[in-house]
């Protein structure tokens, strides 16, 4: 019976993963040299001799408390959930052994925030009397203004403990509490404690040790824990450890590590992001170099903002796990509802993103990749696949396991998410980047709260498919394996696909073995489900004197290949196959072979050093360079096999050259690496959406707003940034999300802004059009007008600063060119006589006026096109001798200085252009303008008698434009204020 009862402690015990086993080892030498089962001791012979299961639990004063005499005290224990905390509020007993084991005791200033908190503060004072070894100390207390009998304690207690009260006539926040008591303190390590924790033995010696020993030491916190409560299911349990991120799309979560988990786990000193200021030591000096806290916060990511900024400095935020509290968070966290407290928390989070988000999206992203984990938890990826398992028949599956095993080397976390295991919508919320390699799929079903998962489509046939799926749009990133499937994919979808073709493992496909069974000169693998194939068509091994082998399922119904057919292999016996052969047949069927995408079957007999015949000239052509030997009929198939298979050096040569191509760009490892760097360009590189007014992309080649955005683009580009434009239509899509600033440029649309971006607003044209509001609801704006830009620096709360139009000089250029146009206009009527056309004409110069819309204002002699390309207009530019310029009435009034004027400065052509406030200020004189309609006649006649005239006033102008109003120019210095304003640590 005795016998039977300790099997069952012992499997009671060993399910509850409270004994520690290397403990047990470590501490008590008998069984470590008997080499026993250290449960099954403790079980047997340990307890009875007061053996510790673990470091925290005592055997002997357990049996004393509760008088045990023939049950195991730790079983008891463990049934009883932790009976013993109902009368001290401890989880674990206290080491009343601890030693300080510290040679320096410098001043700790404890400081502690209370409001109505007098239970909280006298356990705690209690507590801080009986467990603080560390005499070295002193207590400010900050008490916002208790209606209780708090501050009569507190006041008590100056005659036991050297306490110093702040008395606060309102409750003010925890930032300025905490720095209002920072001023007062005078120790050069400073302590921030709630007043709902209670202090164990060692608490305050494990972290000054730290603060000794670590000269690079910018906080360190305890391991907290809750204490017992009945019915409450975090009982005994961690309440934090640090603290990691959680990315939720649009914002990166704080949350507490190891809530809810066992108390004897994390038991590592560790670095940490950040960490709570529950119990939080920092040494004075760091503080006050950081700032202390934000009171911008109210309640509510103080002290993770405290832990980024210290850690944004070079600082090691430190847990340390044998400092330890207990924290009653329940009782003093209350999930308000009302308005005010909801407004609060939506407010702490907005300034907690703008100032934090992308700081945290380059860290956090950089640890999911390289592995690093400090601000999240590992990267885990989930491939979404029809079946999973050994003997499958589902190529789907073991394609995603090779890449799947090439991902697991990075440190990755895989997993595979099976239709016929009832998983496609229904697996844990902790992926973070779902590879979907089935059209089928539908990510409107995806089961997520509030985790924001990174998605991606593998297309790697069936494209016609992929395209027509309701929810292939909202795709992260699409991949495809042929480069005509990239376009095809293009051209029916909003999406923009990346080659991605399928790949092999060379470690599994260049083993050579050989077997008897598979041996022959050339094969096809791959299954019959009655669809119509090339191969059923062109191959008749009956007329081929070579020795052919036909491997998958459903080949004995075709009456050619049934003496052939050598049954269905697994995927695990490919390899063998590719070994005893020397020609492998590959038949791209309809869904794969009209969009270039090439087999796994041609990557891996290629890998395996066996010549592949494809019917797939596409795919051969674009991604083999056609070196890949193709045939379209059975006489090419019969002259192919027949060449080379009695041509041995030929083939060995073909091999050769076709396998090195293999080897050197068509690995899963190469395919792993090219998915790794596109998330690292994702989400490490510096990155930009430019939003573009015109409606869509269509028309877009009209708007000039186009032409800027791909000038500025390029430059930004030269910088390093990841850069994407988007047209009216898609500024909603979402598909900005993960960018790291949004720059608008703000013509007649109203762009509505996201807090986890850097916004920027480039109002270059209708100013009219905006209101105070919008403009200060970005972070920055910039206008392209000297008066207006100085206007609104009075007005709006928001940063402003002057960014002129400028040009491109890669594009506009001057040329030696015949001046064979008099007078030149670029511009559409937008239905309206424009008053330059009105003040020009009737004119006896040879004018030039190219746009829409003039047929109903001018002779038609004058129009000579609709449209000029942008690449060209230089030329016409440098054709002129005068081109002519005009403003709108709104943006001549406020000074906004048309972009046509810097580009035909920079093809060093002369200008004459209505008078504009400003102008004067960035070209001199060497823009000439017009007054009136006599005015402007008076200088058309004179410039076009004198040619040195203009030739001089244009040099000028293309000087002043080339040094200094280029998109080099202008990108440039968006760049400094974003390095100070985004990316301010890089430095």
């Amino acid at each position: 019976m005795r016998l039977i009862k300790d099997l069952m402690d012992y499997f009671y015990i060993k399910k509850s993963g409270k004994f520690d086993s290397k403990y047990y080892i470590f501490t008590y030498e008998d069984v470590r040299k008997n080499d026993v089962d250290p449960l099954w001791h403790f079980v047997r012979h340990g307890w009875k001799e007061g053996r510790k299961p673990n470091k925290d639990f005592d055997i002997k004063s357990y049996m004393e408390k509760y008088s045990l005499r023939n049950h195991n005290p730790f079983v008891h224990y463990l049934k009883n959930n932790c009976l013993n905390i109902n009368e001290t509020g401890n989880c674990i007993d206290e080491d009343n052994d601890y030693k300080m084991n510290l040679d320096k005791f410098p001043l700790v200033s404890i400081i502690i925030l209370t409001r109505n908190g007098l239970n909280y503060m006298q356990t705690l004072l209690e507590a801080i009397q009986k467990n603080t070894l560390y005499k070295n100390y002193e207590l400010i207390i900050v008490d916002n203004a208790s209606e209780d009998d708090t501050l009569k304690y507190l006041k008590r207690k100056q005659k036991e403990l050297p306490i110093k009260i702040i008395e606060n006539s309102f409750n003010e926040t925890f930032s300025k509490a905490n720095n209002e008591a920072v001023k007062l303190a005078k120790g050069e390590i400073l302590l921030f404690l709630n007043n709902d924790t209670k202090p164990m033995k060692g608490w305050l010696c494990e972290l000054v040790k730290e603060y000794l020993n670590n000269p690079k030491l910018g906080s360190a916190g305890s391991k907290l824990i809750y204490p017992d409560k009945k019915g409450f299911k975090n009982s005994c349990k961690l309440q934090h450890v640090g603290i990691k991120f959680r990315y939720e799309g649009d914002f990166y979560r704080p949350y507490n590590m190891g809530m809810g988990e066992d108390i004897d786990s994390y038991n590592k000193k560790e670095k940490r992001a950040c960490l709570t200021a529950a119990c939080l030591l920092v040494p004075k000096k760091v503080f006050e170099e950081v700032g202390g806290f934000d009171e911008k916060y109210i309640y509510g990511y103080e002290d993770v903002d405290l832990g980024l900024k210290i850690f944004s400095k070079g600082y090691d935020n430190v847990y340390v796990p044998t400092s330890k509290l207990y924290h009653y968070e329940f009782g003093t966290q209350h999930k308000d509802k009302n308005k005010e407290i909801v407004k609060r928390r939506l407010n702490n989070i907005k300034h907690f993103k703008k100032k934090w988000n992308t700081f945290i999206k380059k860290h956090y992203w950089s640890d999911k990749i390289k592995g690093k984990n400090l601000f999240c938890s590992k990267m885990h990826v989930g491939f979404v696949v029809s079946n999973k398992g050994e003997n499958v028949a589902e190529g789907d599956y073991f394609t995603a396991l090779e890449l799947a095993q090439e991902f697991e080397k990075f440190g990755w976390k895989v997993s595979f998410i099976s239709l016929k295991h009832n998983e496609w919508y229904n697996f844990k919320d902790d992926i973070d980047v779902l590879f979907v390699l089935l059209d089928k799929y539908d990510l409107n079903k995806i089961p997520l709260k509030n985790k924001k998962i990174i998605t991606v489509a593998w297309a790697r046939n069936w494209f016609d498919r992929w395209v027509k799926n309701p929810s292939f749009n909202k795709y992260d990133i699409v991949l495809a394996s042929g480069k005509s499937a990239c376009k095809y994919i293009e051209t029916n979808s909003n999406q923009k696909a990346i080659l991605y073709p399928i790949a092999t493992n060379p470690e599994r496909f260049a083993k050579k073995q050989k077997e008897k069974f598979f041996e022959c000169d050339y094969c096809f693998t791959g299954s019959y489900w009655n669809d119509k194939r090339e191969i059923i068509d062109f191959l008749n091994p009956q007329k081929i004197k070579f020795k052919f082998h036909i491997y998958g399922k459903n080949w004995e119904k075709i009456k050619k290949f049934k003496d052939y057919h050598k049954g269905f292999v697994s995927y695990n016996e490919i390899p063998k196959v590719y070994a005893n052969t020397k020609i492998v047949i590959d038949d791209a069927n309809r869904v794969t072979k009209p969009y270039g995408s090439v087999n796994s079957r041609v990557y891996d007999a290629l890998g395996s050093g066996v010549l592949v015949l494809t019917n797939g000239k596409l795919g051969s052509l674009e991604l083999f360079d056609g070196k890949l030997p193709y045939f379209e009929s059975e006489e090419e198939l019969n002259g192919l096999l027949n060449y080379y298979l009695n041509n041995k050096e030929k083939m060995e040569e073909k091999i050769k050259e076709l396998q090195q191509i293999i080897l050197n760009a068509h690995t899963y490892k190469h395919r792993a690496e090219f998915f790794k760097n596109l998330l690292i360009k994702r989400f490490l590189k510096k990155s930009i959406v430019i939003k573009i007014p015109a409606p869509n992309w269509e028309v877009v080649h009209e708007w000039g707003d186009y032409h800027f955005a791909k000038s500025l683009k390029k430059e930004f580009k030269k910088l390093g940034y990841s850069v994407k434009l988007q047209v009216l239509k898609e500024w909603e899509n979402g598909k900005d999300r993960d960018f790291d600033q949004v720059l608008v440029l703000r013509g007649l649309s109203r762009y509505n802004v996201k807090t986890h971006h850097f916004n920027i607003m480039w109002n270059i044209s209708h100013p009219d059009k905006i209101t105070p509001d919008e403009y200060d609801s970005y972070d920055i704006v910039f206008v392209s007008s000297l008066l207006w830009a100085k206007e609104l620096k009075k007005r709006l709360n928001t940063k402003v600063d002057v960014l002129l139009q400028c040009t491109d000089d890669e594009v506009f250029k001057k040329i030696d060119i015949k001046k064979d146009i008099d007078i030149l206009f670029v511009g559409n009527s937008r239905k309206v006589f424009r008053k330059i056309i009105k003040d020009l004409l009737p004119c006896k110069f040879d004018v030039h006026i190219y746009g829409n819309n003039w047929e109903e204002f001018i002779d038609k002699k004058y129009i000579k096109g609709k449209y000029i390309d942008n690449s060209i207009l230089y030329k016409y530019y440098n054709r002129a001798k005068i081109v002519l310029n005009d403003h709108w009435d709104d943006m001549r009034k406020k000074g906004f200085v048309s972009n046509r004027i810097f580009d035909v400065s920079a093809c060093g052509s002369f200008i004459i252009t209505d008078n504009i406030v400003g102008i004067g200020e960035i070209f001199g004189d060497s823009v000439v303008v017009y007054d009136n309609k006599e005015d402007l006649h008076k200088k058309i006649e004179y410039y076009m008698k004198n040619e040195n005239e203009r030739k001089k006033k244009a040099l000028k102008a293309m000087e002043i434009v080339r040094n200094k109003h280029t998109f080099k120019h202008r990108v440039k210095k968006i760049d400094e204020i974003l390095s100070k304003e985004v990316y301010w640590w890089e430095k």
